[in-house]
């Protein structure tokens, strides 16, 4: 099943949104990322390395058929911009 995730951090208030096909994986494998450092979002990857797991949040937010990921996302990712929600850059 595809799914729209994101990683929260509690202390900042900062959200990464993004997609995946593997929604039963997705979180594990982002935690896997973020503990080795190998994120690809840089200032996420920064955050998590100096406050630790326990001030972030990794969860499914949508789950959906792959052939509505891309307008899910859009859709979900306008709702959090128009509540004022601060994402982290790509990249």
């Amino acid at each position: 099943m595809s799914a729209i995730y994101r990683i929260y951090n509690l202390k900042t208030d900062m959200t990464y949104l993004g997609k995946t096909d593997d929604s039963e994986g997705i979180c594990a494998s982002e935690r896997f990322r973020l503990d080795l450092g190998m994120h690809a979002c840089s200032s996420l990857q920064k955050d998590y390395t100096e406050t630790g797991l326990e001030l972030f949040v990794i969860e499914i937010i949508k789950e959906c058929a792959h052939e509505e990921l891309g307008t899910a996302f859009e859709k979900i990712k306008k709702e959090y911009e128009e509540k004022g929600i601060s994402f982290y850059p790509e990249g």
